[in-house]
């Protein structure tokens, strides 16, 4: 049943939750003759208490009835409800589950409107004769306007504003003198024209365009500061239907918009972790296929050694000589195992998953690790291997097992480019500008062709036609250098070799201190 006049070009369409004696007080002012003009539509009724008797009288009126409040949601054109329940649990819960672009009024506000509904009817009389030709359609949304709590302004179709609730005052900063008359953008973007660009929409030309409501997302300026926001706009026409004015109402999203950027980030730290762990094992694998032949030397011996000074021993009681042999035996027995425990230190140390921790991290002693695990197989894949470190403290802040992954990434993809063996070099030094540390790992390998060098560090890429355990990859290496704050760049040709640059900032004791600078 709408509560329209049939001659009006646009009608406000409104629903309602909860149908008890207030809907009922509403819905019977409404009807009222002399509140006709105000063009609104009440387009539905929402109550879980079916024998309300807002409820059955709005049934009875041919006014669509649900006991499911989302039901309203699929009413078309629908852009105002109205919560009369009082429940203050359950208004919390409609405020969660209405859409971003539609207005709730809560029963405070609900009120409040339906008193200044009360008040238009008694005063509609007293109106002075210039004011006549206002739309009481204008009146209605300026009234629901200022008892929101989002921000509101009336805007002419030229983009000036002409009216401003106190909500948007304190949002933004200003005095009300200070905002009237300016044009809407220069109030929320500090701009000189219309906010108008694919990546910005302008609601408002949508709504002078279209005749309808319209709806974005923004970046105001408020108190020097960038805030999301969601604005709409909606027409106000006057008697001939005419759009004399737009009303935007804006909302300030930027603190929802932020917990969903800390919970994606929180994700991603999560799944970096993951993938550093996953890398590592791949690592592992690799590192243990490398250095089980060096195992296997020393282990040999030492069954060896033992054997003969047991066949001797089983022989009868060794002589002096025979003693002499078995000590010179014994030291190399041990000297073979120690040779042992030594690889199987690094990888542990290599393979022991560690909480992510920023500290200092001194890249010699961290390539000599790599080095020990991987120089076995440099050996048997004909690759030599040239460090040139310059011989002072090359001292990084970072976590320790992320940037490890890194070099040993560079390391392995430096061998699997060079299958018919090469020269590895790797060299690092003090960085003047920006300050830091460089290293620099250098193959003579096949090279990467030019048209793949602007695609090398995107995700998933590669040019490995078999599955050999790339791990991280360059896109995962170059998330993690970007994290520490890092630069990495690459110089390639084709069938002559690559080298990787990579820049980490300097440990220093200001470090140490928080950041703070040394007096």
């Amino acid at each position: 049943m709408p509560f329209q006049d049939e001659s009006a070009s646009h009608t406000f369409k409104i629903a309602i939750v909860g149908g008890g004696r207030r809907c009922l007080s509403f819905l019977q002012l409404m009807e009222l003759k002399k509140l006709n003009r105000l063009h609104v539509d009440i387009a539905g009724i929402a109550d879980v208490h079916t024998r309300a008797v807002g409820f059955e009288y709005a049934r009875k009126k041919g006014i669509f009835t649900t006991a499911r409040y989302r039901d309203l949601f699929d009413i078309p054109g629908l852009e105002l409800i109205l919560n009369l329940t009082g429940n203050i649990e359950f208004s919390h819960e409609l405020n969660k589950a209405t859409p971003e672009d539609l207005p709730v009024l809560n029963h405070i506000a609900s009120r409040l409107f339906q008193e200044i509904v009360q008040d238009v009817f008694t005063s509609t009389q007293q109106i002075a004769r210039q004011k006549e030709a206002l739309s009481l359609n204008h009146s209605f949304i300026q009234a629901l306007a200022e008892v929101t709590v989002v921000g509101a302004m009336v805007i002419d179709t030229h983009y000036k504003v002409v009216w401003i609730n106190e909500s948007a005052l304190k949002k933004i900063g200003l005095r009300k003198d200070e905002v009237l008359g300016r044009y809407c953008f220069q109030i929320s973007h500090n701009a000189i024209t219309p906010c108008d660009s694919p990546e910005s929409p302008c609601p408002m030309k949508e709504t002078l365009k279209t005749g309808q409501s319209a709806h974005a997302i923004h970046e105001h300026i408020h108190h020097d500061k960038e805030r999301y926001c969601d604005v709409s706009t909606f027409p106000i026409f006057n008697d001939k239907g005419q759009i004399v004015q737009v009303l935007e109402v804006v909302r300030d999203i930027t603190a929802e918009m932020n917990d969903r950027l800390d919970h994606k980030t929180r994700a991603i730290k999560n799944d970096l972790a993951r993938l550093v762990h996953e890398d590592k094992i791949i690592s592992l694998g690799k590192m243990v296929a490398s250095v089980a032949h060096e195992i296997n030397n020393p282990i040999g011996s030492i069954i060896n050694f033992n054997k003969l000074i047991l066949k001797i021993i089983e022989q009868g009681p060794p002589t002096h000589r025979e003693l002499e042999d078995f000590k010179r035996y014994l030291h190399l027995t041990v000297r073979e195992a120690q040779r042992c425990g030594k690889i199987v230190s690094n990888l542990l140390s290599f393979s022991r998953q560690q909480q992510m921790e920023t500290k200092k991290i001194d890249l010699t002693e961290m390539f000599q690790r790599i080095v020990a695990l991987t120089q076995h197989k440099m050996m048997l894949s004909n690759i030599k291997l040239i460090l040139d470190f310059e011989p002072i403290p090359l001292e990084v802040l970072g976590d320790y097992t992320q940037i490890q992954q890194c070099f040993t990434n560079f390391v392995f993809n430096a061998m699997e480019a060079m299958p018919r063996g090469g020269e590895l070099t790797i060299k690092a030094g003090i960085n003047e500008m920006p300050p830091g540390v460089w290293v620099t790992v250098t193959d003579t390998g096949v090279g990467i062709p030019n048209e793949n060098m602007d695609k090398i560090f995107e995700p998933f890429f590669s040019t490995k036609t078999e599955v050999s355990g790339v791990g991280l990859g360059l896109a995962m290496v170059y998330g993690i250098i970007k994290a520490h704050n890092g630069h990495i760049s690459v110089e390639s040709e084709l069938n002559k070799g690559t080298t990787f640059r990579i820049i980490l900032p300097a440990h220093t004791n200001a470090s140490d201190a928080g950041g703070k600078k040394d007096k």
